[in-house]
């Protein structure tokens, strides 16, 4: 009996605390579900499912220049997008720090030394064209180079491949503000414009943007996205804009389009848009997907988006960074969502100057340079 005792003792012991531990990872998961509950309840579904509203596919520049359907570079001044968007405002006498900048004063006392040899310098392209708006990447063979409104392909020795081209070479029109890419994992060339209310974007069709040809869309957005910015992701191509100023916590102003069917021209690629929840803007505003830029691509989803928050502007309380992370899900698009922000404190910094004006940096002739502002410099890297 004491034997059996002892085994009823040890029994009920251990039944007892298989029942704590039960009970505990019931409540364990009872709080996981209900912070997944709380994040699923922050999590905003995407607002926008359309697919490409035209996919063409447009020869190589080699075939164009030998068949005579080329189109040169027009050497024209002229202003791209002038639509005015005002300048960036904020509260007088709001927001730290006071005074200059302690971090630019720290880094005008730093001793600078000598700068290293660059390896190659050579003169891309001249434009008369107001902003200019220079872009390019490199691959492995390849100087793609672009601006206001046209391009031309280098090697890496700086020889010209081609005669500079106006963008309407690829494009259904030519309307400006290209961003050139090399997504590496592809091995392919990304060049796109705007148009009056959506992106125009092509894909090479191999690693070559001399002899290969493009698959080129063109997804609609519901208002104009000025200053479009571009990134390589694992599940997507993702697209942030200047766009809906007044609205951008409603408004798509962030979009993924279906990165595996562009790379492979097929017509049915899907774009998805979502707004930024909790975002404070003061005026021209620029956010930011991260771009793949390492040996691997991270795991699909989760893509985050980044902007800042200065504590000069009307309803930001102290200088921050807000993350964002978006999921696709290309199965049924409509249940992608993008997070409610996650915020990341920071030193006192200003993201205005000159009054948040635009031609705020003097040169020593000719206008003023139009430097951005309120703006986290183009491209996010990832690595």
């Amino acid at each position: 009996m004491l034997f059996g005792g002892t085994l009823l003792f040890g029994t009920k012991y251990n039944f007892m605390r298989k029942t704590n531990n039960f009970l505990t990872a019931l409540l364990i998961v009872f709080f996981a579900l209900q912070l997944q509950a709380q994040d699923k309840a922050s999590e905003q579904k995407a607002t926008l499912v359309i697919t490409s509203e035209t996919m063409i596919e447009v020869p190589s520049i080699a075939s164009q220049i030998a068949n005579g359907t080329f189109i040169p570079a027009e050497n024209i001044s002229k202003e791209f997008n002038p639509k005015r968007w005002g300048k960036n405002t904020s509260v007088p006498g709001k927001g730290l720090p006071k005074g200059e900048d302690p971090l630019w004063q720290k880094q005008k006392q730093v001793t600078k030394g000598p700068a290293r040899d660059l390896i190659l310098t050579f003169e891309a392209a001249s434009s008369g064209s107001t902003p200019t708006d220079p872009t390019g990447a490199v691959g492995p063979n390849h100087f793609l180079n672009s601006w206001n409104s046209s391009f031309r392909i280098w090697d890496k020795s700086g020889n010209p491949l081609t005669a500079a081209a106006s963008l309407s070479t690829i494009f259904p029109g030519n309307l400006g503000d290209p961003i050139v890419m090399y997504d590496r994992f592809a091995d392919r060339f990304f060049i796109s414009e705007f148009y009056s209310n959506g992106f125009d974007i092509a894909v090479s069709q191999g690693p070559d943007p001399v002899n290969d040809g493009w698959y080129v869309y063109r997804f609609a957005t519901n208002s104009f996205p000025d200053y479009p910015k571009y990134s390589v992701w694992s599940d997507a191509y993702y697209i942030t804009a200047n766009k809906d100023q007044g609205s951008p916590g409603t408004s798509e102003v962030v979009f993924a389009i279906e990165r595996d069917k562009m790379l492979n021209g097929d017509a049915s690629a899907l774009m998805v848009g979502f707004p930024l929840t909790d975002i404070v803007n003061s005026g021209f505003y620029s956010p930011l997907g991260f771009n793949c830029n390492g040996s691997t691509l991270p795991p699909a989803g989760n893509a985050p988006i980044v902007y800042m928050q200065d504590d000069s502007w009307n309803g930001v309380s102290t200088d921050h960074i807000k993350l964002w992370e978006v999921n696709v899900n290309w199965t049924t698009p409509a249940n992608s969502t993008i997070s409610s922000p996650q915020i990341l404190n920071t030193l006192p910094f200003d993201g205005l100057f000159d009054g948040g004006s635009f031609s705020n940096l003097p040169q020593p002739s000719g206008s003023d340079i139009d430097a951005l502002q309120a703006t986290i410099m183009y491209m996010a890297q990832y690595r």
